[in-house]
């Protein structure tokens, strides 16, 4: 969907307005800065061009030789200040792009266009794990996959960015784990301090963007590294190496400027430091590869830590984490991590074809490896808290974005007591605001559940799914798709989309008594603790329908016996029909109106009504489809 269309999908709420003037500003700024970059680009080459003919040629010039020379040097010296300013235009144009990026990020989060969204996120190199189909594949996982947390089309894309390995960490933590009540009060209050700083945060957001990418495998790497024995050659190489070069060197300088001494004075104690430095060259390849090999992910990370720690902030949550961007030194954590960028800047500098003379010269290696030495014992510990507050500070940020986005969707009241869900104006928060439709549901208390029935493509699915959701953000501190939601902290388990295996040798039946085993077993393990929310759709469709009449009966039984409250969707009429199930069930259903024959318009309200359900419409979809007749039915 192109930018210019927006509008079209998008109400215009004070969230799009904001995203649409910023997109607006930013885009015309980016546009005067890539100009004025050209013509730096063109005044670079001009007066390179006049300071090197003019400065070639100022004897042959029709022009007294000192002009000439003027001439050369100022065209020479304006050069070396416009690639001075080009750098710098460079960076800004940089910044420009992110920012102008950011807020097209957000109007395409507004328009649920993924596609667009992921093109976005793309174009200025934002790379999340979790917004990967494989992210959200886990089929173990208790409700990954039926409730799309993770994956391209999301709840994960809703939320604003995390950049850092730790930032995507700790968003994966709270959305695929239920909190404690303290921790949701918490993060709720930190959340809503950040809420209204929309320049803040997108400062904040942009300096992260200007990162190099750091992966899983990298960030394991570095904290094994910071776990690392010492360094496997003499404590004493470090005393050499700060003395012998000096001396082999001003040995050199002074033979070369013609000194009484013999060449042999610096011949020696050059080959001697050749010879020691040839002797720990294998102990300080195998430190420098475990180093220099995450080198790339850590530059640039200490401006993101600056940036938090002159973030001026009103929570006492927020403050904490901020607390925690000091090393044991009293050095803030920017100055220490800009320290290691600059040791890790300097190992990889044996890059270089010049690597050889220098490290045997001045014993290069073995500075630079303890200088990182020293500064793993100095601050190394504290590197992985440093990391671990960034990253909830980047989470928090992530979703205050996707409350500045539904300023309309509540703050859940999450508290202690029975197992409890009541919400009023439900909503699935993937869907468009233009076909959101919602619901107010209320789950029984243990003993009982709510049975929903009605047609395919009636909104069964998806009201499941928005109370799943709202259940996981809730629980994760975060704004939830609905007026008001009151619910206790729950373990949320979901048997929806299950599929056969062929190369496992699993039918479809099999894998749905699988998962469904599982859950039963996750709400054994809650008695006498945390409550479970189990939410199954279409129970067992994998075999026929008496028997899958009777085993979903004993399944639910024994949820109805245990610590959890939740809802189940059937077809099948007739499920209520038991001693035990009919009292205990709460009926509600959709309902869905579809034409006569020749008429192929097929609607749904979407609308929760008590009771069950009453209509059919299988025969009547056959006839719409062109697979049956009037004569059928």
């Amino acid at each position: 969907m192109s930018p210019d269309r927006l509008e079209e999908v998008i109400p215009l709420t004070e969230p799009a307005r904001v995203y649409r003037d910023a997109a607006d500003r930013r885009g015309a700024e980016l546009t005067d800065l890539e100009r004025r970059f050209l013509r730096v680009e063109i005044g670079r080459v001009v007066a390179f061009l006049v300071g090197s003919i003019v400065g070639l040629l100022y004897r042959d010039l029709p022009i007294p030789e000192p002009v000439a020379i003027i001439i050369a040097v100022s065209s020479l010296s304006v050069f070396l200040g416009l690639v001075v300013y080009h750098r710098r235009l460079r960076r800004t144009i940089r910044r420009a792009r992110a920012a102008e990026a950011l807020a097209r990020v957000g109007l395409y989060r507004l328009a649920r266009d993924w596609g667009a969204l992921d093109e976005a996120l793309e174009a200025v190199g934002y790379d999340d794990p979790l917004l990967r189909t494989e992210a959200g594949a886990d089929v173990a996982h208790p409700y990954l996959v039926d409730l799309d947390v993770f994956g391209p089309a999301s709840v994960r894309a809703l939320l604003g960015p995390t950049l850092t390995p730790t930032g995507v960490e700790t968003l994966r933590g709270w959305l695929s784990h239920p909190s404690s009540v303290g921790d949701i009060q918490k993060r709720q209050a930190a959340v809503r301090s950040l809420v209204g700083d929309i320049g803040g945060r997108e400062q904040l957001t942009i300096e992260a963007l200007l990162l190099d990418h750091v992966d899983r495998e990298e960030w394991a790497k570095f904290q094994r590294w910071l776990g690392d024995p010492a360094l496997l050659i003499p404590a004493w190489s470090i005393h050499v190496a700060r003395f012998a070069p000096p001396v082999t060197v001003g040995l050199f300088v002074f033979d070369v400027a013609g000194g009484a001494l013999s060449s042999w004075t610096w011949i020696i104690p050059l080959a001697f430091q050749t010879a020691l430095a040839w002797s720990w060259g294998e102990a300080l390849e195998g430190y420098f590869s475990r180093v220099s090999s995450r080198s790339p992910g850590l530059r640039r990370h200490h401006a993101l830590f600056a940036a938090w720690e002159a973030y001026v902030a009103t929570d006492p949550s927020v403050r904490a984490l901020q607390g925690r961007l000091v090393g044991e030194s009293g050095l803030p954590a920017s100055h220490e991590i800009r320290s290691l960028e600059r040791w890790l800047d300097a190992a990889d500098s044996r890059a270089s074809m010049l690597h050889i003379i220098v490290a045997a010269g001045l014993l290069w290696d073995v500075h630079v490896a303890w200088g990182l030495e020293r500064w793993r014992r100095r601050a190394g510990s504290r590197a992985t808290e440093w990391f671990g507050a960034l990253g909830e500070l980047e989470a928090l940020t992530a979703m205050a974005t996707l409350a500045h986005d539904h300023p309309d969707w509540c703050w859940p009241e999450v508290t202690e007591g029975a197992p409890a869900f009541e919400a009023e104006g439900l909503g699935h928060p993937l869907l468009p605001e233009s076909v959101l439709k919602s619901s107010d549901v209320r789950l029984e208390p243990c003993g009982r559940f709510l049975l929903v029935t009605g047609s395919n493509m009636s909104g069964k699915s998806t009201l499941l799914r928005s109370v799943g959701l709202a259940a996981v953000l809730a629980q994760a501190g975060s704004v939830v798709c609905a007026r008001r939601v009151t619910m206790t902290a729950l373990r949320t388990f979901t048997s929806m989309r299950i599929n056969d295996s062929l190369t496992g040798g699993v039918s479809l039946f099999m894998a749905e008594l699988l998962r469904l085993k599982s859950l039963v077993d996750s709400a054994d393990a809650g008695t006498g603790g945390s409550a479970l929310l189990y939410l199954i759709d279409e129970v067992l469709q994998g075999t026929n329908s008496e028997e899958r009449r009777v085993a979903a009966r004993q399944i639910i039984r024994h949820l109805l016996a245990s610590n959890a409250i939740g809802a189940v969707t059937t077809h099948d009429l007739d499920l209520h029909v038991d001693p035990l199930l009919d009292p205990s069930s709460t009926k509600v259903h959709f309902r869905e109106q579809v034409g006569e024959v020749g008429d192929r318009v097929l609607t749904f309200d979407y609308v929760l009504r008590p009771g069950l359900a009453t209509s059919r419409n299988a025969l009547k979809l056959l006839r719409i489809v062109g697979l049956g007749d009037a004569s059928d039915s």
